[in-house]
């Protein structure tokens, strides 16, 4: 019982990050930053 109750409050909260990423629709080229995924991702491009 309690390895249902745990897995069901992983995934939620995993669900819950998942939906609020998409949701704010942010992407990887909105920061100013650099760093190694925006290199990748210019490199495979």
């Amino acid at each position: 019982m309690a390895t249902l109750m745990l897995s069901i409050v992983i995934f939620g909260s995993a669900a819950g990050i998942v939906y609020r990423q998409i949701k704010k629709g942010s992407s990887c080229e909105d920061c100013e930053c650099s760093c190694p995924v925006k290199k990748e991702s210019k490199v495979s491009e």
